[in-house]
């Protein structure tokens, strides 16, 4: 695992502008989960684990959140401060693997997020422990916000950026856990693990959360979002309101490459 955290982490140091630029502009990841989280978090003190360039942070820090970040990459953490800088805003940032906070002495949090670690952890019980340790860090009836990549997000990516790309991972394993609905771990941007819709509640119900809701952080438009970036405004706002209303609807989960459950700590 160690060595797994280590390629992981060189992946993010190499190019945080990349991982900001992601979400810059109109998206409907970032559309969508905002308005979710604006719907459930909690005020006033959020926790951003695995938070990358500090997007979600710079967002809510302009809301008034008491906002602290803590990211595997350096060059993250020091992205994020710059931007904070820039746009006028503060946050509290450190360097830590997302499994392991106890150095920190960061207290107790309102909300926590965990929006990247989830991604990259191929072992249950280090995703396990990634989420108790979030759970130590928030109040009772506190609010968790996980994300996931999606057990079809692989193919999300080929039927909108590179056909060819499924061809690749024929001897994988990927087709055959998709066919049983398994867990996959394998090589895409960096080392990623991929989950089924299905399993996540119970995940988390073990754990001690009670779920509030399950979302496609895409809406329905994972596979078209190229396209989308070329339309007009009406038809992005179009699909953005469809969405919208149908995020939280499991017959759509397959459509999102991100899935995100929102719990609260009982």
């Amino acid at each position: 695992m160690k060595k797994e955290i280590e390629i992981v982490k060189q992946n993010y140091e190499e190019d945080p502008q990349k991982e900001w630029n992601r979400l810059d502009g109109f998206k409907y990841e970032f559309e969508i989960t905002r308005r979710l989280l604006d719907r459930h978090a909690q005020p006033k003190r959020l926790l951003d684990i695995g938070g990358g360039p500090g997007r979600y942070s710079l967002y809510f820090a302009g809301l008034g959140y008491d906002v602290t970040l803590v990211d595997l990459s350096q060059g993250n953490v020091d992205f994020a401060k710059k931007k904070a800088a820039e746009m006028g805003l503060n946050i509290t940032a450190y360097q830590a693997d997302a499994r392991d906070l106890s150095k920190l002495n960061l207290g107790e949090f309102d909300t926590v997020l965990i929006m990247g670690p989830l991604y990259h952890l191929s072992e249950e019980k280090d995703r396990k422990q990634c989420v108790l340790e979030a759970k130590k860090h928030l109040k009772k009836d506190g609010v968790l916000c996980a994300s996931f990549l999606a057990l079809n997000s692989m193919l999300n990516y080929c039927l909108d950026k590179e056909l060819t790309a499924m061809l690749e991972e024929k001897e994988t394993g990927l087709l055959e856990c998709m066919q049983e609905n398994k867990t996959w771990s394998g090589k895409v941007f960096t080392l990623a693990t991929f989950v089924a819709a299905d399993a996540i509640a119970p995940f988390f119900a073990e754990l001690g959360f009670e779920k509030i809701t399950l979302f496609g952080q895409e809406g329905i438009v994972a596979s078209k979002l190229q396209q989308m970036e070329n339309e007009e405004k009406e038809v992005q706002e179009f699909y953005l309101d469809m969405g919208l209303k149908l995020c939280e609807n499991p017959y759509y989960f397959s459509y999102s490459s991100h899935l995100m459950y929102i719990g609260r700590k009982v």
